[in-house]
């Protein structure tokens, strides 16, 4: 879960700014800035960016840093020097037999990194291996397992493919926030945020708790209700997205008051 409060307090004196130029109340502006916020926080939200692909293909290098495929283990065969052996290598992973690769591989110092080698046979326990590997603070996976694990093609697809749905889930979050604020212009809340994130949406992913009513400090709270959200968007990102949302009112303060200067000229 990841809480966030955008408030008109730290600054105060461009937010009325704003709304005087905009030509709408603070309440409204407030509520215009948060819409944008939570494009600009599902933009830093894992995975970063816009694209779907970035997602889905670095969800299948960080189970691969664990599960390795067969293929793999054949690429290893081909780095022995003695071609008997590892011909031998070879024909023995083509029939499974992991219990003599792991002794050979051994006893050729290509098994170091690890404390053996172990065949993972059905989607649970690839899951399983993969969730202990993950690292809480970033829900990345560690550079390897504890072991070389290997699992068959068929097997190992079938689970990446099952994690690739979840992309766009935490950045989904931040899209139910922006559906449940005040439509204050024409453009719709939902605008800004990719096709892909707004399908991967789902309803009470994300809360608003609208406070625009208070006439002294008008703000509004967003929380992305996805458990693994305050995991894949970091701090520094949290206060980028402000810095950018910032950034977006002054330009359009700028051209707002660019287009009245060229309207008087011109009357």
């Amino acid at each position: 879960m990841a809480k966030f409060k955008f408030e008109s307090v730290k600054f105060e004196q461009i937010m009325k700014d704003y709304a005087t130029i905009r030509e709408v109340t603070i309440p409204d502006a407030v509520s215009l800035n948060a819409r944008l916020l939570c494009v600009e926080l599902a933009r830093r939200t894992q995975p970063f960016g816009d694209k779907q692909e970035a997602g889905t293909i670095r969800v299948k290098n960080d189970i691969g840093k664990i599960i390795k495929q067969p293929v793999q283990l054949l690429a290893m065969a081909n780095k022995v020097e003695n071609k008997k052996i590892g011909k031998r290598l070879k024909s023995l992973i083509m029939n499974q037999r992991y219990d003599v690769v792991e002794t050979i591989f051994r006893n050729l110092g290509f098994l170091n990194k690890w404390t053996g080698l172990e065949f993972l046979d059905s989607k649970s326990a690839i899951k399983t291996h993969h969730q202990d590997a993950r690292v809480k603070p970033t829900g990345r996976t560690k550079t390897r397992g504890s072991k070389l694990f290997i699992s068959s093609g068929s097997e190992l697809n079938t689970y990446i493919t099952e994690i690739q749905k979840r992309v766009g889930i935490s950045k989904g979050g931040w899209a139910d926030c922006a559906s449940q604020l005040k439509k204050v212009n024409k453009g719709g809340l939902l605008t800004g945020f990719p096709t892909w994130v707004k399908k991967a949406m789902k309803s009470g992913s994300g809360k608003v708790q609208d406070m625009t009513s208070d006439i002294k400090n008008p703000r509004v709270y967003l929380t992305n209700n996805v458990p693994w959200a305050s995991n894949v968007i970091p701090e520094s990102e949290q206060a980028g997205a402000i810095a950018v949302v910032v950034v977006k009112m002054r330009n359009q303060m700028n051209m707002i008051l660019k287009k009245r200067q060229k309207t008087l000229v011109e009357t």
